[in-house]
Formats: structure tokens, C-alpha cells, sequence
């Protein structure tokens, strides 16, 4: 009797631990589910996070050359930086002979800001090969900003003239755009300097340029989900709402160009009231479908909203178009 009650007592023991220690399937089905649900709430807070933080880190970095910048106009008897082709091939040869090369906007204002980290963005590490760029300068990657030239193509209106073409003295002609006085600019606190663009070489941040890489067709493909840093010419910086879309013969048949008109549409111009006019083919010429004539300056971005209507559809980049 006694040995029948101690094996049922040690089976109830057997049975309690057991049932006290572990989980059952339903119970892990249950902990697993659980996890996942957090899971998928907290990946896009955490993604949401690590943009911030890039997006952070690239407007300090404009700020930061921005306000090299402002030096360099001190130092220059107020004109911004020029911009210019290989003018002169036979002083372009190596990195201890290169002042006929073509120039980067920031080569300029280089050696008022030193790091040459401050034109990356983690958003842009496309390597830079350019033996000028990388071997004289140091830049592992392709700059994240490009400079104002104006509102399109190379016609001037922002921070250069428009491009004019320059003899070589071998024969031929290299091109160049000419800076202009930084106290000519009309309103130097709405005036873009310099900005996220997806240009290259010489990057620039006009309509018809910004999109050159990007390969995208929505706007929450864009950097950032479509908000680019801009440093203006008074030296501060800000976010700015963008948006893209098909352009025919612009670089890579994308435009982007600036969301709120009102706050920023004339944001491309020195002078916002100032002709400018298409360029006439001696140097370089931007022909895109349809084509801006002839206008002042602040109104090209509204030109661009109000003449391009479409909604894209698909990847076709035949026909001009909004991305949505």
C-alpha cells in the first residue's frame, strides 16, 4: 500500500515540475507571435531613427560649408566660386600638374573647410575614381551637394553667369562660368548656395541636373523621402521638400525641383526678376522636351510645375511627367 501511494505521490511530483517548468507549444506559439509583432513595430520606428540621424549629420555638414563658404567670399573680394572645364589639356596631366583641369565647386572652398568628409553623405558612397578628386584631394566618394548654377541648364541666374566658351592654347575651346558678387544676390537668406543633388561632375542642384543618377520613380525613392539640405547664401542651412519626375533630355530624362513655389521657387536666382535666356549652343545646351524659353529667373520652377501635369505612369521615361 505504501509503495503503490509513494509511486502515484512521485508521479504527481514529475507531473508538477514539468508542467512548472517549461512552456507548452501553444504557450511558445504565442511568445514567438508576440515577438514578431513588436518586431514589425519597432524595425521601422528604428529605420525612421537612422535616417534622422543621417539626414542630421548631412545638414551639418552643408551648415559647416556653408559657413566656409561665407570665408571664402571675405577672401574674394565677394564673388562666389567659378566653375570651369579642361582648359588647358597640357596642364592636366597629373596630380602635380592640374591647373588647366576642370574644377569641382568645393575644390575652391576646400581649404577653408579641410575635411573632405564634410561632401559625403551616407545617402551617396559612390566611389570616386577621379584621379584629380580622389589622388590630389583625397574624396573616396562623389560629392552629396552640387553647387547653384541657376534654375536650368547652363543658362546662369544663380550663384555662376552663364557658360561662355574660353580659347585653349592648343587650339580648340574649353568653357568656364563665372562666379558673381555674393552682395549682387537680391535676397541672400532665400538663395540656394549649394544642396543635395544626385549630379555629376561638377555637380550642380539646377532642375534639369539634380536627377542625373538617380535611378528612382517615386518621390519617396529620393534622398531622405524627398527632403534635401540646402545651405543659402547668408550661410544658414535647412531641409527643403523635393520632388522629381521624367524630363526628356535632361540628364538622365529626370528633373527635381523644389515642392513649396511660394517659399522657394525663386530660391534658384540671384536676381529672381532677371531674363534668362536659353543657352545658344556655343557651349553646352540642355534640350529637354518641352524646353523652358525664355523667362525670369524666379519663375522656372513654377514653368516646370505648371507645364509638366502628368502623373507617371510605369518606368517610361519617354514622355514628361510627375512622380507620385
Amino acid at each position: 500500500m505504501k509503495s503503490v501511494f509513494t509511486a502515484k505521490y512521485l508521479q504527481h511530483l514529475n507531473s508538477k515540475k514539468n508542467k512548472d517548468g517549461g512552456f507548452t507549444l501553444i504557450e511558445l506559439l504565442v511568445v514567438i507571435a508576440i515577438i514578431a509583432i513588436l518586431a514589425a513595430i519597432l524595425f521601422p520606428v528604428f529605420a525612421q531613427a537612422k535616417l534622422a540621424a543621417k539626414k542630421t549629420k548631412s545638414l551639418s555638414n552643408v551648415k559647416n560649408i556653408g559657413t566656409a563658404t561665407q570665408i571664402y567670399y571675405a577672401d574674394n573680394d565677394d564673388y562666389t566660386p567659378s566653375i570651369w572645364g579642361t582648359n588647358d589639356p597640357s596642364a592636366c596631366t597629373g596630380p602635380t600638374n592640374f591647373s588647366g583641369c576642370s574644377n569641382e565647386w568645393w575644390m575652391p572652398i576646400f581649404p577653408y573647410f579641410k575635411s573632405i568628409a564634410l561632401i559625403y553623405s551616407d545617402e551617396r558612397l559612390d566611389r570616386d575614381t577621379n584621379w584629380l578628386r580622389s589622388g590630389v584631394y583625397g574624396a573616396q566618394y562623389l560629392s552629396a551637394y552640387g553647387y547653384n548654377w541657376g534654375p536650368f541648364g547652363w543658362r546662369g541666374g544663380g550663384m555662376l553667369n552663364k557658360q561662355v566658351a574660353v580659347p585653349r592654347p592648343t587650339g580648340g575651346f574649353g568653357n568656364m562660368n563665372a562666379g558673381i558678387s555674393a552682395t549682387s544676390v537680391v535676397n541672400p537668406a532665400q538663395m540656394f548656395a549649394f544642396g543635395d543633388t544626385y549630379d555629376t561632375p561638377r555637380a550642380t542642384i539646377g532642375i534639369g541636373f539634380a536627377g542625373d543618377t538617380f535611378r528612382g520613380f517615386t518621390n519617396a525613392a529620393l534622398r531622405y523621402n524627398g527632403t534635401f539640405n540646402y545651405a543659402f547664401v547668408d550661410g544658414h542651412a535647412k531641409a527643403v521638400p523635393v520632388r522629381a519626375g521624367i524630363l526628356p533630355g535632361a540628364f538622365n530624362n529626370r528633373f527635381v525641383v523644389v515642392r513649396n513655389l511660394q517659399a522657394y521657387g525663386a530660391s534658384y536666382c540671384a536676381d529672381p526678376d532677371a531674363i534668362i535666356q536659353p543657352e545658344d549652343g556655343t557651349t553646352s545646351n540642355l534640350n529637354s522636351n518641352p524646353r523652358p524659353p525664355a523667362m525670369a529667373c524666379g519663375l522656372y520652377a513654377t514653368w516646370i510645375q505648371q507645364t509638366i501635369t502628368a502623373a507617371c505612369v510605369g518606368n517610361s521615361t519617354s514622355t514628361a511627367c510627375n512622380f507620385q
